[in-house]
């Protein structure tokens, strides 16, 4: 290979294409693994599955998904460090987050949020309500979530190497391997949580006993939000 060529490749103009290889399978594994921890994302969507089948669970992850695409964009503008490092500003988006999070719990113990049993239900749109209305819940329960703030922050420096070149373009591609694994994990665990729920569904004893059980995690993780330090 000819020496001109070898200072291409090992240019930072060539590098700067994508992160160091050797980055990229415990990032990706990190991402699932943090995916695969129950948190608000987690309980939110598998409640939409468990209420109103697995459509409803795969739009909320999308809703999910879409705000990621904000927090990269935040993180790439530098609003995420200014959310940090303001005080003010970070407790305001950390309070909206638990103010919403224990709204959607209340909203969770109603019956009227969840569908009524018939013989012929279909487990993968057992839904009364229009798509868009899971897609925003998962939405905006993402962009209030100060843990995907965090995340954010905390996370993506430490895969990023100004020596290989533009971090505002390394920063996209991590995001976007973020968003990759965490969705396809997160539709995973709702096409499980679908089948392993479809015999119970229908019963509406088993409704009223998870209907409890995800709003008070719901509610829990609201109040781990209030006492977590930054």
């Amino acid at each position: 290979m000819d020496t001109a060529l070898l200072k291409f490749i090992s240019s930072s103009h060539y590098s700067s294409s994508f992160m160091y290889i050797q980055d990229l399978i415990p990032f990706i594994l990190l991402v699932v693994g943090m995916a695969l921890t129950p948190g608000p994302n987690m309980m939110l969507y598998i409640s939409h599955t468990l209420s109103h089948g697995r459509r409803a669970g795969w739009i909320t992850v999308a809703g999910i998904t879409s705000a990621f695409v904000f927090h990269i964009s935040a993180t790439i503008l530098g609003i995420t460090a200014l959310l940090v490092a303001v005080p003010i500003a970070y407790n305001i988006l950390k309070y909206a987050g638990i103010a919403y999070l224990l709204f959607l719990a209340y909203k969770n113990l109603s019956n009227k949020e969840w569908v009524k049993p018939n013989p012929g239900m279909d487990i993968i749109a057992a839904n009364d309500r229009p798509l868009s209305y899971f897609y925003l819940r998962g939405f905006i329960g993402n962009i209030l979530n100060p843990q995907t703030t965090i995340l954010y922050f905390s996370l993506l420096p430490q895969f990023i190497h100004p020596e290989i070149g533009k971090i505002w373009l390394q920063n996209i591609q991590l995001g976007a391997l973020q968003m990759l694994g965490s969705t396809i994990t997160n539709l995973l665990i709702v096409f499980i949580v679908s089948k392993a729920s479809s015999a119970f569904l229908q019963n509406q004893a088993y409704q009223k006993y998870i209907r409890c059980t995800m709003s008070g995690l719901i509610a829990l993780f609201a109040l781990k939000l209030l006492f977590a330090k930054k």
